[in-house]
C-alpha cells in the first residue's frame, strides 16, 4: 500500500499537536514509518483533519473513511472547531480504530487485522456531538503523580474541564494550566472556603477577607479557568454550632461571591455543596447568588455515592435530582460524581506549603499500580453490574442547558491507565443516549483502554 500522510485544512499544526501526536503513534505502530504532516494533496493514502463548522455539528465531528479509490484512501475527520476536532481525532483512535483492528475471526487474520499497512480502513460516515458540553473530572492535586499523563488521558476521552483542589496553589500552576489548554481543557482551582477536615463555622467577614486574599495572592495570576470551593456543608448534621447550615453558607458564599467578582467581574465561581446538610433545605440553596454554579455532591446512592456498589434508593435519587435541576431556573448546575478511586483519608495529611504538583518518579508510581489495579477491578466490576443507572442521572443533567458534571477520580493512577470505569463515565457524559450494552462492549475491546 502507499505510505500515509496527515493533511492538515483550517487548522494549525500547533492548535492540531496532540491529535497529530496521537494518530501519528497509531499509523506508525502498524507501518513502522510515521506518516508525514503536509498541508496540500501527496497523493498518498491521506488523513485530512479540517476545522469547519459547516460540516460538523456544534460543539461536534463527522468521521468519513471513503471507499478506497484507485489504489487510494482517504479519511477525513472534521470538528466544528480546534477543539472538536481533537475530540473527533480521539475517536477515530480509540474507538473506530480498535472496532476496525478486530477480524472477529480467530484465524484470517489472526484476530487483529492488520490496518494501514496491509488492508484499507472500513468505509464509515458519522456524526457524533456531546450532549453535555462541559464534562470533567476532581481530583486532590496531592493525588496527581503526572499531572501531564493525567492531562493526557482526559484528552483521549474528550474530557474538557479539572476541578484540582489544592491546600496551597501549585508551584507550577501556570505550567499545568497552559498545557491543559493546548488540550482544550480548563482548569478550575479548588480551595477551601471555611471547609475542612474538622467541621467548623466561620463566616465572619475576616473569613471572607482571607477567602478574596487567598485567590488573589495564589491563584489569580495562575491563568485558570475559575475557581471551586466548598464551606462547612460536608456533615450530616442539618445544623452546626445551634445554627441552620443551610442558611448560613448561602448567606457567607453570597457574601464573599459578591466580594470576589467586585473585584474581578466574570470570574467563573463554582460552590461544590453537599446535598447531606441541605437537602431538606433546599428554599435556602435557592437564594444562591445566580452567578454562581451550584455542583452538588452526596445527593445519593450509586453515582453519587463514594461506594459504587451502594446504589440505595435509585428512584429518589433520581427525584432529587430533578429538583436540584429546576431549583434556580438559568443558573449555572452540575454534580461530582463519585463510586471511583479516591484518597486514603486513614493517611490523608494536609499539605504543609506550596508543592511541585505531579512530580512523583516512574519507580513509585509503578510501585503503586498493582494495589491500584486491584481497587479498580472492584469498582469495573459494580460500573458493569449497574453503571446504566448513571446514564440515566446523566440524561437529566443533559437536558439542562447549563450543566457541568464531573467524577472524582483521584489516587487511582489515572495518568499511566485509563480504567474501564472512567472510560464508561466520560462516553456517557459525551452521549448517555447510547445503548449500555454496546457502550460496554465497545469501550472493553478499546485498545487503551485497561480492564
Amino acid at each position: 500500500m502507499k505510505n500515509w500522510c496527515i493533511q492538515l485544512s483550517g487548522v494549525s499544526a500547533g492548535q492540531a499537536k496532540f491529535a497529530l501526536k496521537e494518530i501519528s503513534a497509531l499509523v506508525y505502530a502498524y507501518t513502522r514509518r510515521a506518516p508525514a504532516v503536509c498541508h496540500a494533496d501527496t497523493g498518498d493514502n491521506t488523513i485530512l483533519l479540517v476545522a469547519n463548522k459547516d460540516d460538523a455539528p456544534p460543539n461536534g465531528y463527522r468521521l468519513r473513511v471513503h471507499t478506497p479509490k484507485d489504489g487510494r484512501q482517504l479519511v477525513s475527520i472534521t470538528g466544528a472547531d480546534a477543539a472538536a476536532l481533537q475530540n473527533g481525532c480521539m475517536d477515530f483512535c480509540g474507538r473506530f480504530l480498535s472496532q476496525a483492528s478486530l477480524s472477529r475471526k480467530t484465524a484470517d487474520p489472526y484476530y487483529i487485522r492488520p490496518l494501514f499497512s496491509e488492508e484499507y480502513l472500513p468505509p464509515s460516515d458519522f456524526t457524533s456531538a456531546p450532549r453535555i458540553l462541559r464534562r470533567g473530572l476532581w481530583t486532590w492535586g496531592l493525588a496527581v503523580y503526572d499531572w501531564r499523563g493525567y492531562l493526557e488521558n482526559m484528552a483521549r476521552l474528550k474530557l474538557n474541564e479539572l476541578i484540582l483542589w489544592n491546600d496551597y496553589a501549585p508551584v507550577n500552576g501556570r505550567e499545568i494550566v497552559s498545557y491543559a489548554h493546548e488540550l482544550g481543557i480548563h482548569v478550575l482551582w479548588g480551595y477551601a472556603w471555611g471547609w475542612d477536615t474538622t467541621m467548623r463555622l466561620d463566616t465572619s467577614q475576616e473569613a471572607t477577607n482571607r477567602i478574596v486574599a487567598t485567590f488573589e495572592r495564589q491563584y489569580a495570576s495562575l491563568g485558570g479557568d475559575g475557581i471551586y470551593f466548598q464551606s462547612f456543608t460536608e456533615t450530616s448534621s442539618e445544623t452546626l454550632d445551634g445554627v441552620l447550615i443551610a442558611e448560613a453558607v448561602v448567606d457567607f458564599v453570597n457574601r464573599t461571591a459578591r466580594e470576589l467578582l467586585k473585584r474581578h467581574p466574570g470570574l467563573r465561581l463554582q460552590f461544590g455543596l453537599h446535598a447531606d446538610s441541605v437537602r431538606s433545605h433546599t428554599e435556602c440553596i435557592a437564594k444562591v447568588d445566580p452567578r454562581v454554579e451550584i455542583i452538588w455532591e452526596n445527593c445519593g446512592g450509586f453515582p453519587y455515592h463514594s461506594c459504587p456498589d451502594v446504589v440505595g434508593d435509585f428512584e429518589e435519587t433520581r427525584a432529587f435530582t430533578q429538583k436540584l435541576l429546576s431549583l434556580r431556573p438559568g443558573a449555572g448546575t452540575g454534580a461530582v460524581f463519585k463510586g471511583m478511586t479516591q484518597l486514603d483519608w486513614q493517611r490523608f495529611v494536609h499539605q504543609s506549603g506550596p508543592e511541585v504538583l505531579g512530580c512523583a518518579g516512574e519507580e513509585e508510581i509503578a510501585a503503586r499500580l498493582p494495589a491500584v489495579r486491584r481497587i479498580w477491578r472492584y469498582i469495573a466490576g459494580e460500573w458493569l453490574d449497574h453503571g446504566a443507572l448513571a446514564r440515566d442521572i446523566l440524561g437529566l443533567y443533559a437536558g439542562h442547558g447549563n450543566a457541568a458534571v464531573y467524577n472524582l477520580v483521584e489516587a487511582g493512577l489515572f495518568e499511566r491507565e485509563i480504567s474501564l470505569p472512567a472510560a464508561l463515565y466520560a462516553e456517557l457524559c459525551w452521549d448517555c443516549r447510547q445503548d449500555w450494552q454496546r457502550l460496554v462492549r465497545e469501550t472493553v475491546q478499546r485498545a487503551d483502554i485497561s480492564v
